[in-house]
């Protein structure tokens, strides 16, 4: 069990993309199934320049709390006596692998689930929904411009070396970088 769980983790944290970027939280004991997360709010930006001899307004820090209820989720696979015994192939080390990847794509799409829940949602286009999207709106330079701009617009902290981040699927990197040959 500990080998089986080890190398499921170990295929599983290679694999996975959100969750390399998320800050993880721990589920403190005794808290049911709420996870509390403290946020501090930004300061509010000085609107008048200094004058000599004057105290500067103050602003105090401002705590929000967030509570996330989380949810648990499972696969099991059966491996029977006739299978293990009768195929050439090392079952095992497949049904590991598969689970690992059953794991990996339910975490990925639950973890996408909740940033496409946001608000602050940029559509490719006219489109305001994800239901509003069309087969031409598709990413490209000029979306990736627009949400850069709306990013440094809003204060957005920079994900390395004032960069952005943006995260895609292959079949998607692939259309992209085949249908603008300009991006960049």
């Amino acid at each position: 069990n500990v080998y089986i769980a080890t190398k499921m983790i170990e295929l599983l944290e290679r694999q996975l993309v959100l969750q390399k970027i998320a800050d993880p939280y721990p589920l403190e004991n005794k808290m049911s199934k709420t996870l509390r997360v403290i946020r501090v709010n930004r300061l509010a930006l000085p609107n008048t320049q200094l004058v000599e001899g004057v105290t500067p307004s103050t602003n105090a820090l401002s705590m929000v709390n967030v509570d996330v209820t989380v949810e648990q989720w499972g696969i099991v696979c059966v491996i029977t006596d006739v299978l293990e015994l009768t195929v050439k192939h090392p079952m095992l080390n497949i049904a590991i692998e598969r689970v690992a990847m059953a794991m990996k794509e339910t975490s990925e799409r639950e973890d996408a689930e909740v940033l496409m829940a946001a608000t602050n949602i940029t559509y490719a286009k006219a489109a305001t929904s994800r239901a509003g999207l069309v087969a031409t709106d598709t990413f490209n330079t000029a979306l990736a411009i627009t949400i850069k701009a709306k990013l440094k617009m809003r204060g957005a902290p920079g994900y390395s070396d004032g960069q952005y981040m943006c995260i895609m699927q292959p079949p998607h990197e692939a259309a992209l970088l085949a249908s603008d040959a300009i991006f960049q």
